[in-house]
């Protein structure tokens, strides 16, 4: 195209109007603002992202000549104000007039085109005042309360509208799901300057494949502000020969070419007692040693159908929860295989969250797990298992801790669930691999990494005993395979080794929490309330003979 044509070419530029009334279709004929704080912080984010006026609304910030605030008091102090005024208005099904003249400002520039609203310097800032008012308005918004709880109506009907349908779960009462989300938040990135730092307690969700899921549990209440957590690196052996090449489906894949094949997992036939077995005299051990276990985990593709079956029946009776990897093989050229977590709750149903991307084992993988006598290391091979139901799982569990299960690739692929992640910032990842050991120097440490300085979750990884032997230390002369596990999170620097000392069989982590103060990139406080989960112990258990 020459450089006439460019200039002759005829634009219509998107506007504030179009966005809105695309998210809020009925803004179109009825202007009034939403009642429900987590629609107005829905659809001012998306114009405030949209535009990039995030950033640069903060030149002129906070707004010194404001008819939405009072001069006679900081601005900080009158949005906490006006956010608790809204918690009760909404009852009335009103809005404080803080909230009605900063939208009347938003409803009266809806000509202006996204791409020059960095330039309107009035309406980003009522923008960015709706958001601050309506997180103000949510604090502890999908998190477990405490009975009589203030506004008990209010958080009672947000977590109604969290409770997941077939496209998971929103905060937002009249903007549809399938447009964008708002799901409750836990931590705010204190590094660098994002969407996402602007809220305590709201994330923004945009348009994605992903369906988040959100599920508080119902009467979890361990002792004190501790949690003791039964790590058990099953299986203890994995042989090459659990590891079978497989033909994709008749339909799949017809393309690809000959140097590129399938592969899937098969467990051992006896492993079904066996688990069940060794994980409940394990649990009895850790009882013994620290008096209670508030959770077991089990590394990725740990169990099969019927051997999660067994084992959660088992941990279930000890009002324990369980977090294991299962896995199915698949039937060559008929079905594939499975590869999913499952999260046992006592008090809920089964909680099932799929893996997100194939393992593809290439020559050096290959070679480092011995697998060269079953798939060929001059061909790559993919796991064959299907990666289209792709939702993530959030657990509310208490006031400071919701946490996040992931499984191998998902830790380390930024897409598809990257984004939703650091929207919400859970406090605790818990990554179930198929690995080798989880020493610092691996990939898992690097990505753990990522999530502690952003959004700053703690985030906990665990492999098999049996792939930590299976691993070979090609590079180097020391052996270190009895590291089953990996912690780190935001406050203790370096990342911590769990390693199984010889003659045990599982460890127990104790986690504690620091609350931390954080700040948003408009200035204000969370009064120290985000919650850091952090290891404060590590003890080793054996099976009692």
């Amino acid at each position: 195209m020459t450089g006439v044509a460019v200039q002759q070419r005829k634009t219509i530029r998107a506007t504030v109007g179009e966005s809105l009334f695309y998210l809020l279709p009925r803004l179109e004929q009825d202007p009034a603002p939403p009642i429900w704080p987590p629609d107005v912080f829905g659809l001012c984010m998306a114009l405030l992202l949209k535009s990039g006026a995030y950033s640069s609304v903060l030149a002129t910030w906070p707004p010194s000549e404001s008819k939405e605030l009072s001069s006679a008091e900081s601005w900080t102090e009158k949005v906490a104000q006006v956010g608790g005024s809204w918690q009760a208005a909404w009852t009335k099904r009103e809005v404080p007039a803080e909230v009605g003249a900063a939208w009347k400002t938003v409803m009266g520039s809806l000509q202006v085109p996204i791409c020059e609203l960095c330039q309107a310097t009035a309406l980003a800032q009522s923008l960015l005042n709706l958001c601050a008012f309506s997180d103000e308005a949510s604090g502890n918004i999908g998190v477990p309360h405490e009975e009589p709880t203030e506004n008990a109506e209010f958080y009672s009907h947000a977590d109604l509208l969290l409770e997941p349908n077939d496209y998971g779960s929103t905060l937002c009462e009249e903007i549809d799901q399938t447009r964008i989300r708002v799901l409750p938040k836990m931590r705010t990135p204190q590094s660098g300057l994002t969407i996402r730092s602007f809220s305590h307690n709201l994330s923004f969700c945009g348009e994605s494949e992903v369906r988040p899921k959100w599920f508080t549990v119902p009467s979890f209440s361990p002792e004190g502000l501790c949690l003791n957590l039964l790590i058990v690196p099953w299986p203890m052996r994995i042989d090459p020969s659990q590891f079978c090449p497989t033909e994709p489906l008749k339909s799949e894949m017809q393309n690809l070419p000959g140097d590129f094949g399938f592969f899937t997992f098969v467990h051992k036939k006896e492993e079904v007692e066996e688990v069940v077995r060794v994980v409940s005299r394990l649990y009895e051990a850790g009882v013994a040693k620290l008096g209670r276990i508030d959770g077991v985990i089990l590394p990725e593709a740990a169990v099969s159908v019927d051997g999660h079956r067994a084992l959660s029946k088992w941990v279930l009776e000890k009002e324990a929860f369980l977090i294991t990897g299962v896995g199915e093989p698949s039937k060559a050229g008929i079905e594939h295989g499975t590869n999913m977590v499952h999260v046992d709750i006592p008090g809920m149903e089964l909680l099932t969250q799929k893996k997100h991307h194939r393992w593809k084992l290439d020559g050096s993988q290959i070679a480092q797990y011995g697998l060269g006598g079953r798939l060929h290391p001059e061909k790559i091979w993919w796991e064959h298992i299907s990666v289209t139901d792709r939702q993530i799982v959030f657990l509310s569990m208490l006031p400071w801790l919701v946490m996040c299960p992931l499984i191998c690739e998902d830790l380390a692929r930024p897409d598809p669930i990257g984004d939703v992640i650091r929207a919400v910032g859970p406090n605790l990842i818990v990554a179930l691999l198929m690995d080798g050991p989880q020493i610092k120097e691996r990939w898992g440490a690097r990505y753990a990494t990522t999530l502690a300085d952003d959004p700053g979750s703690s985030v906990l990884s665990i492999t098999s005993l049996g792939m930590a032997g299976l691993s070979r230390a090609l590079h180097s002369a020391v052996n270190r395979s009895r590291v089953i596990a990996l912690w780190k999170d935001p406050q203790s620097g370096g990342a911590t080794e769990i390693e199984l000392p010889a003659g045990s069989d599982a460890v127990v982590i104790s986690l504690t929490v620091r609350y931390l103060e954080e700040w948003t990139a408009d200035g204000r406080s969370d009064g120290r309330n985000a919650g850091c989960p952090m290891l404060s112990g590590i003890h080793s258990v054996r099976l009692q003979i």
